[in-house]
């Protein structure tokens, strides 16, 4: 080889050893309040897809300030539709057998529901950077679905109509005769919030909790709001259910005091995870794993629920203490499966809803 030819050959490879330092300087890792949300493969291939479709039950209010910080914190786009649990299920089932599901994420509030997707190959095995610090109650063990956001169910009274004094301070108080035709819920049907509302007072409060509170006549509504909305004006006096739901009537000037109960509070919420056939599964990827974070579930504190991540901040809501995550249960897959379908049946008949 020529003295000119080696000379050009020195020249090409220093090129090229410099343009892949350069790479590998500019390759980073997501790295936020110290934990690694995603390697630096991982967030180049992110980058490169610019961002990610999400097919999602809970409202873009509620998400709006997780929303913000993972578009803010990973400078990745995200296209948030909400979509109910119920619809979701269907829609997701019929897209996917078309081959015409364009969603990179999807999560669902119905633990029976989810278990479905996984076996119809709708979901994909990720496994998030936090997944060994997260309670096995709150993931799928194979890393199929994870637990994005908990909301608390609580108890509520109108200050209006309940004197300070008579403030219920356990589950058990609200079981006194003078509650009777004063108390509002939502029916055990009404998704997978009641029903774990309903598995937590028979199993951690009272294992004849149903009958007890049957015998003071509740009424009972479909969905949260409407029971909210009697409490607001007077129609019940007390009410069982979301804290988030309540703190939102407070921030109006609504007369509600949130009660935190001493044996604790029950939470279920979303769980859900990057679709096999995602278009953007890298994006999808570092969205989960931003929101099981401690930076996530800070963000998802924000609007009065839990986050996945046990560092993460307690709740912040209007009127709502929150208490430390030992206080919080959350209903296992398995316990799931095995009371679903006759622990329904069973509250239908004690509550006259059959």
């Amino acid at each position: 080889m020529s003295h000119r030819a080696r000379f050009f050959l020195s020249v090409l490879t220093g090129l090229v050893l410099c343009t892949a330092a350069g790479h590998a300087a500019y390759a980073q890792a997501l790295v936020l309040d110290g934990e690694e949300v995603a390697d630096a493969k991982l967030y180049a291939a992110a980058k490169a897809e610019g961002g990610l479709e999400v097919y999602a039950t809970y409202t873009s209010e509620s998400m709006q300030d997780a929303l913000n910080g993972f578009r803010k914190d990973t400078g990745l786009s995200i296209e948030y539709i909400r979509v109910p649990t119920s619809k979701l299920y269907d829609r997701a089932i019929a897209e996917f057998a078309a081959g015409k599901l364009t969603a990179d994420y999807m999560d669902l509030t119905d633990l029976s529901l989810i278990e479905d997707w996984k076996k119809r190959g709708i979901l994909a095995q990720h496994k998030v950077p936090s997944f060994d610090k997260i309670p096995p109650e709150l993931r799928d063990k194979d890393g199929y679905w994870v637990y994005i956001v908990r909301p608390v169910q609580t108890i509520a009274v109108n200050t209006e109509l309940v004197k300070e004094a008579d403030y219920p301070k356990s589950w058990k108080d609200t079981f006194d005769p003078k509650w009777k035709g004063k108390i509002g819920m939502q029916s055990i049907e009404a998704g997978g919030s009641a029903l774990t509302l309903f598995a937590f007072l028979r199993e951690k409060v009272d294992p004849k909790s149903w009958e007890k509170i049957a015998a003071n006549d509740p009424r009972t509504y479909a969905t949260m709001a409407p029971a909210v909305n009697d409490l607001v004006r007077g129609r019940v006096a007390m009410a069982y259910g979301g804290a988030a739901s309540f703190s939102g009537q407070i921030e109006n000037g609504a007369p509600l005091k949130i009660i935190v109960p001493t044996e604790g509070i029950a939470a279920f919420g979303a769980f859900g995870n990057v679709t096999s056939v995602a278009k953007h599964p890298n994006a999808a990827k570092v969205w989960v794993n931003y929101l099981t974070s401690k930076r996530g579930g800070s963000m998802i504190a924000k609007s009065g629920s839990y986050g996945t991540h046990p560092d993460s901040a307690a709740p912040v809501a209007a009127g709502f203490t929150a208490p430390p995550t030992s206080k919080v249960w959350s209903i296992s897959p398995e316990r799931w499966t095995a009371i679903h379908d006759s622990w329904i049946e069973e509250w239908k008949t004690i509550f006259n809803r059959k």
